[in-house]
C-alpha cells in the first residue's frame, strides 16, 4: 500500500485502519508525556500527580483515550459543520451537553476509575491533588483538545490537498479547452474557406 493510498483512499477498511493508527499514536503520545511527567529526576520538587494518571500509565492512558474519541468525532463531524453552515444555536445545543460530560467523566475517570484500577493492583492510592475540580478539567477539557486539535488539522490538510488537486484539474480543463477552441481556428478547412 502506498502512502498516498492509506492517507486519501475512501474504501472503508483503509479509513478504519487509519483511524486505529491515528488513535494509536494519541495514545502513545499520551503514555509517553504521563510517564515523563512523572520521573522524579526531571523535575525536581514537582508533584505531578493532579495531572497524571499514576501507576499503570499504559491502562489509564487507553481508557482516557477510549474517552476522548467521543468529543473528537463530535467536533469534527457535528460541531466544525454546524460553524461552517453558521448554525449557531445548534452548535452550543451539541458544545453544552459535550463540555458538562468531558467534565464529568475527567472527574469520575481521575476520582473513581483511576482509584479502582489501582486497587485491583494493590497500589497505594495516586490521586493527591486536594480538589476534584482540576484534575477533572485537564482530563476532560485540556488533554482532549490537544487531540482535537490534531484530529482537526489533519482532516483539514486533507480537505486542502483535495481542493487544490481540485483546482489543478480545472485549469488543466481550461488550458485543454482553449487549446482545442484555438485548433478548431487555425483548421486548413477555416484558412480555405476564409481566403
Amino acid at each position: 500500500m502506498v502512502v498516498h493510498d492509506f492517507i486519501f483512499s475512501n474504501k472503508w477498511g483503509i479509513r478504519l485502519l487509519r483511524h486505529h493508527v491515528f488513535w494509536l499514536g494519541c495514545w502513545l503520545y499520551a503514555s509517553l508525556t504521563y510517564y515523563i511527567i512523572q520521573l522524579k529526576w526531571i523535575t525536581p520538587g514537582f508533584n505531578p500527580y493532579y495531572v497524571s494518571p499514576g501507576a499503570y500509565i499504559l491502562l489509564k492512558t487507553f481508557l482516557l483515550i477510549l474517552v476522548y474519541t467521543v468529543p473528537c468525532y463530535t467536533f469534527i463531524n457535528f460541531i466544525v459543520p454546524s460553524l461552517i453552515k453558521r448554525k449557531w444555536m445548534r452548535t452550543i445545543v451539541i458544545i453544552l451537553p459535550l463540555i458538562w460530560m468531558m467534565y464529568g467523566i475527567g472527574w469520575l475517570m481521575y476520582w473513581r476509575m483511576f482509584p479502582f484500577i489501582d486497587s485491583l493492583f494493590d497500589q497505594q492510592d495516586n490521586n493527591y491533588y486536594p480538589t476534584s475540580f482540576w484534575p477533572a478539567v485537564v482530563l476532560g477539557f485540556i488533554e482532549p483538545l490537544k487531540i482535537i486539535a490534531a484530529a482537526a488539522s489533519i482532516k483539514y490538510m486533507k480537505h486542502w490537498w483535495y481542493v487544490q488537486k481540485e483546482n489543478e484539474k480545472l485549469e488543466q480543463e481550461k488550458l485543454k479547452t482553449e487549446l482545442q477552441l484555438l485548433k478548431a481556428q487555425i483548421n486548413p478547412d477555416f484558412l480555405f474557406n476564409a481566403l
